[in-house]
C-alpha cells in the first residue's frame, strides 16, 4: 500500500486557484480509463458514495504547508493527489496555513467564520504548527542548552501544551462528523537543519535538536489526548539515529522542505491514513 501511495504522489492531476488568504486545491480522480488494476480494480468511481472517502481537506499551520521558499507543489496538494487517485473520488483540499503562524494565532484564525466553515465541512484536518512559538536568537545561550533541560523554553512549552490542546479540541468539535480524521505532523526540527545549522556551530545543532524533539513529544502528547494522530516527521528526515543529513530534503535556508522534502511529508501522512 504505502509503495502504491508512493507512486500516486507522482501524478499531477491538481487544479489550484489561489486567493489572497486560502489556497484551494481541487484534486480529480484518474477517468475511467487509467484506473489501478488488480487489487484496485473496484475502486469507485467520481461521484461514488464511500463513507471513508477524503472529499474535503483543510490544511492549518505555518510556513511548512503554507510552502515557503519552495517554489513546488506543497505536500497539502500532494495528499489531496494521491488521495483522489487512491479513492476515484474528487478531493477538494483548502490551505489554510500562513507563514509566520504560531499556535495563539491558529487559536485566533480558528475564531474566524472562513476557517471554521471549512473544517465543520472537512473530512480530514491536516496540521502543522508550533515551531513560531520559539525563538531562535536564544537557542545557544546556556540556559537553552540540552545539558540545561532547556530550562530557557520550559515556559514556552507549557504553552505549546496548552495552546495546541485547545487547538485540537475546536477542531474537533467543529469538524465533528462521522469519520472526520485530524492529523497533526511534528518536525524534523523547529529552527534550521542541515548544512546551515552545521555552519552555525555544534551548540546550535544540538540544542535545536533537543529542542525538537521535546516540541514533537509535546504535539504528540496534544494528539493523543483527543484521539488525532500524531505523524512523526523527525525520523524520515534524519533517520533512526537522528544523526541523518537533510540538507538535500531542505530549501536553501535549510528552515524549509524543499520539493523533496514535501514529497516526503506526504508520504509518511498517506502511510498514516492508510494504516489508521
Amino acid at each position: 500500500m504505502i509503495a502504491i501511495l508512493g507512486v500516486l504522489l507522482d501524478v499531477t492531476m491538481a487544479h489550484v486557484v489561489q486567493s489572497d488568504t486560502v489556497v484551494e486545491t481541487v484534486s480529480k480522480p484518474r477517468p475511467p480509463a487509467a484506473a489501478h488494476t488488480g487489487a484496485h480494480a473496484g475502486t469507485k468511481r467520481s461521484g461514488a458514495r464511500d463513507s471513508g472517502a477524503v472529499r474535503k481537506l483543510v490544511a492549518l499551520g505555518d510556513s511548512v504547508p503554507a510552502g515557503s521558499a519552495c517554489d513546488c507543489t506543497t505536500y497539502v496538494s500532494l495528499i489531496g493527489e494521491a488521495l483522489a487517485a487512491r479513492q476515484g473520488v474528487e478531493v477538494d483540499a483548502k490551505n489554510l496555513a500562513a507563514a509566520g503562524l504560531t499556535t495563539q494565532g491558529l487559536l485566533d484564525q480558528l475564531e474566524d467564520d472562513s476557517a471554521r466553515q471549512a473544517l465543520v465541512a472537512a473530512d480530514l484536518t491536516i496540521i502543522t504548527i508550533g515551531a513560531n512559538d520559539f525563538d531562535s536568537s536564544t537557542i545557544q545561550d546556556d540556559d537553552c542548552a540540552a545539558s540545561s533541560g532547556l530550562s530557557c523554553y520550559k515556559d514556552e512549552l507549557a504553552q505549546l501544551r496548552a495552546n495546541m490542546d485547545a487547538i485540537l479540541t475546536k477542531v474537533r468539535r467543529l469538524q465533528g462528523h462521522q469519520g472526520s480524521r485530524i492529523v497533526v505532523t511534528g518536525y524534523w526540527n523547529v529552527f534550521m537543519d542541515g548544512a546551515p545549522a552545521r555552519a552555525e556551530g555544534d551548540k546550535y545543532v544540538t540544542n535545536s535538536d533537543k529542542l525538537t524533539r521535546a516540541v514533537n513529544d509535546t504535539l504528540a502528547a496534544s494528539a493523543d489526548a483527543v484521539g488525532a494522530r500524531f505523524v512523526d516527521l523527525y525520523t524520515p528526515f534524519k533517520g533512526d539515529g537522528g544523526t541523518r543529513d537533510d540538507t538535500s530534503l531542505l530549501a536553501d535556508d535549510g528552515d524549509h522542505p524543499d520539493a523533496s522534502g514535501h514529497r516526503v511529508i506526504a508520504r509518511e501522512v498517506l502511510a498514516a491514513l492508510a494504516t489508521a
